[in-house]
Parts: C-alpha cells; structure tokens; sequence
C-alpha cells in the first residue's frame, strides 16, 4: 500500500482539477440526507493512517460510526442500505483545517472586526464546494482571510447543505489574527495596531467598572440605547476569566452590557475562541507568540504559516503551538553571493523540529487535500503521517478529534470510498458519507461526466450566438 509511483498521480489529480475549472457552471451532484442507517463495505479499510484492515465494513447509525472492522467480525443490520465493494478503498474524510474559500469575499475593509462572523460571507452554492467533495473533504474550517489585523469569527462546515446552518458543524468557532501587515500596512503599524487592540479592550473594562464602582450603569445604558435587551444570562455578571491579565471587578457589568466590538476579544482571553494568526515571516511568527502569550491564548493558538516561517520551526516548538501550512510545500531560497538555490522541503523540516502540524489545500485547481498529502509523500513524509496531516492531525489541531479525523465507533460518519489505492493514478473518488449521509456519488456527477467524457447535460447544449435576443414584447 502506498507504494507506487507518485508522478503520474500528482499529475492526474493536477489535470483533473483543472479540467473541473473549464466547466464551473455544471451542477455536482449532493445527495439529500436521508438514510438513518448505511453500510459501506471495501476490499480495503484504513481505519487510521498507517492501519490496513482487509475486506472491511463500516456500519454507521443516526450520523456516528456504531461498528468498524472486518467483515466476518461485524454484525450488519438486515435493513440498512449499502454502498461499495470488494474493489473499493475506505477511508475517513479529509480535514480543511484553514481555508477562506467558499465565502464572497474572504476579507473586510475595516482593520479589526472580530464582532463579525464568517456566516453572513458563506456561500452554499459556492462552486469550491462542488469540488471539496470531489476531493473527499468531509469538513473545512472556514476563516476570514489574512489582509486584516483581528478578523471575523470563524465557522466549522461541511461542503453540503442548503443553508450556512445545513451546513454547520461548529459555529463562531476560532477569531482570526494576523501578523503580517495587510495590504497599505508597514509591520511595525500592522503590530502596533494589533496590541492596542488587547489594551484598548483593557482599557475599556476598567473604565465600565470605575463607573459602575461609582454608581454608574454607563454600559447598560449604552446596552439598551442599542436595542439590547439585558435579560437572562445577559442581565447577570460574571468575573473576569483568563491566565495572563484581569480587570478585577468585572462582574459587576451584566455580560450583555459589554460592547458587542469588544466581546469578541475578551471571549478570546477568557477560552471561548481558538485564535488563529497569520504569519508570512519569521517575524511575524515571534510577534504572533508574544501576542497570544501576553493576553493568555498562547495554549489556544493556531499559527498558519506561509513558506519563509519554517526558520522560526524552533521557537514554535518551543511554544507547544500547531501550524497549519499554507500554500506549497516547499521553498526555494537564493543565496544572495554566489546565487545558488536551496529547496526547503517543509512538511519534513517542521516534522524534524518537533511541531504538529495540518496540511491545507494550496489553491482551487490543482492542490487539493489528497494531492498535498501526495507531494508530502514524495518530499520526505511517511504516508502515514502525510494523511495524518489532512486528516485526524488537522482534527486535533482543531480540537475536534472526538469527532473527526479516524473511523472508530463513536466518532461521525464521515468517510470517502475510492475507486483503488489512495496513490494510484487511477483512483477517484467515488463515493462520499458525512454523518452516515451519501452525499457524493461520482456517477452521478454531472460536471464530472462532461470534463472527463464529453457527455453534454440535457439543457447545456450549444448557444446560438447569432439568434436575436427576445425584445421586450415578445418576453
């Protein structure tokens, strides 16, 4: 098992996905949920990474995996539909542990805003989810882009569903960051911009406090000159949580009285929000550490990392804090005397230094999950820790490795069936399930049908580009 030749695959995935790009107004096939019980059954299973069960059987009930392991060895209900077959491979569903695709615009204007949420941008029929279960992604970790200072609150999906809440699986889940300076932005005002944003919060709880020691309700007030409505939960305060700084006092300002601009932050500090920060240099990675350090998120951090940062792999490590990589997998460096290059391969360094980390895809046409983990094959991972990479790493990177990531009894359905062996050129995915659910089916695929066999969808035919245009009486 992953042992063949790596090129012609890469170069397989590489064109196929390109191709998909040429017909991107083609509609891929999502199944309805609807079954409470499937059985999937393959000649191979791979439960985990680097374990291999032969003639296997998935049985999933009401969306979790109630049994897994050998056939001969599995009670399989009478009355539950079943997909797959002794030519077919078994494994759990990709993890995006970091994209900003899928929304219809992954930035805002505004330097921080972490009192938005990602929800709003979420498109459902974006065409980047056509293709995420194409490549057998089961879940994406959706986030605002880097060309801000503190951005929106992110949400964990999955790339099926008729609705942001179909499609839910985790909502304000993580707050966005960033240390390298956004567009217009030198580094020093990028950094400067990002700590005033913790002071100004602190700042802005000890004046609500001072008041309220003095027999003011200016943040009540302000509360209900907004339209809030201070009952509940909301009419009742609570003490400042957190590990690096406290403004003492706090509960005495009811929860929904605080300014809905600076909740977010103070959410952050007190453990509600994973916080993930942007980093495009060395630099930029020591600023974000000091930051999350500072203000007490450090153990919540999750830095993604774009090429050069891999010279900063020691002091990340030293940090106990995950990366996701961003973009290539490699990085080219010139020396600037005699001009030589030097490749970095970076899955290998951060693995040799010591640091977990996830795989992203690297761009919508040719870099899916299941073509980087490849490349990682090929540039010095083991297979076992290159699928760990787009898969239970990147779900525990997450915290959500109760869930996701491994097919264990308990855990979601969440699996994809090929076509024959992950590193074969002639592997597709066939099919996929998320949460018991048969969402893709690969003969099914509209889209697919046409790229790869040239069948034309009934109503796509040809236009007539020399017919007239109806005119307005004849509409």
């Amino acid at each position: 098992m992953f042992d063949r030749s790596l090129s012609a695959s890469l170069r397989r995935v590489a064109s196929l996905a390109a191709g998909y790009c040429t017909a991107a107004l083609l509609a891929a096939p999502a199944l309805a949920f609807s079954a409470d019980k499937l059985v999937v059954r393959a000649g191979h299973l791979i439960p985990k990474p680097g374990e291999l069960i032969e003639d296997g059987v998935v049985v999933i009930e009401d969306g979790r995996i109630v049994a897994v392991g050998k056939s001969s060895e599995v009670e399989v209900p009478w009355d539950a539909p079943v997909i797959g077959g002794k030519d077919h491979w078994i494994l759990p569903g990709f993890v995006e542990a970091y994209t900003s695709r899928g929304m219809d615009r992954p930035n805002e204007n505004i330097d921080v805003a972490p009192f938005l949420d990602v929800r709003d941008s979420i498109d459902p029929v974006n065409v980047d989810y056509e293709d995420y279960l194409r490549w057998g992604v089961t879940t994406l970790n959706v986030q605002q882009g880097a060309n801000c200072v503190i951005g929106a609150r992110g949400r964990v999906i999955k790339p099926v569903g008729m609705t942001v809440e179909d499609m839910t699986v985790r909502p304000l889940f993580g707050l966005v960051l960033s240390a390298s300076p956004k567009a217009g932005k030198s580094r020093a005002t990028q950094a400067q911009v990002l700590r005033d944003s913790f002071d100004d919060l602190r700042r802005y709880l000890e004046e609500i406090v001072a008041d309220a020691k003095a027999g003011g309700d200016l943040a009540k007030r302000e509360a209900l000159y907004q339209g809030r409505e201070l009952e509940g939960e909301a009419a009742k305060g609570r003490a400042m949580g957190g590990s690096a700084w406290k403004v003492e006092g706090l509960e005495l300002i009811p929860r929904g009285a605080i300014d809905e601009k600076q909740e977010p932050l103070l959410q952050l500090i007190e453990g509600r929000y994973k916080a993930f920060i942007h980093c495009t240099q060395p630099s930029d990675v020591l600023l974000a550490l000091d930051v999350a350090r500072t203000n007490g998120f450090l153990d919540r951090t999750v830095l993604v990392l774009a090429g050069s940062c891999y010279k900063a792999a020691a002091a990340i490590a030293a940090a106990k804090v995950p990366a996701v990589l961003q973009g290539g997998l490699t990085y080219t460096e010139r020396d600037p005397v005699t001009g030589d290059e030097t490749e970095i391969l970076l899955p290998k360094h951060y693995r040799d230094a010591g640091v977990r980390f996830a795989i992203s895809s690297a761009n919508t046409t040719s870099a899916s999950l299941w073509f980087q983990a490849a490349r990682a094959i090929a540039l010095g991972l083991e297979p076992a820790q290159a699928f760990a990479a787009v898969g239970p790493a990147a779900a525990e990177i997450l915290g959500l490795e109760k869930d996701l990531g491994t097919l264990e009894k308990g855990k979601l359905g969440n699996l994809v069936l090929l076509t024959g062996d992950p590193l074969d050129a002639a592997t597709w995915v066939d099919h996929v399930v998320i949460e018991g659910a048969h969402v893709y089916d690969r003969s099914k695929d509209t889209r697919n049908k046409y790229v790869i066999d040239g069948i034309t969808p009934i109503g796509a035919g040809e236009v007539d580009s020399s017919a007239t245009p109806p005119g307005p009486a004849s509409r």
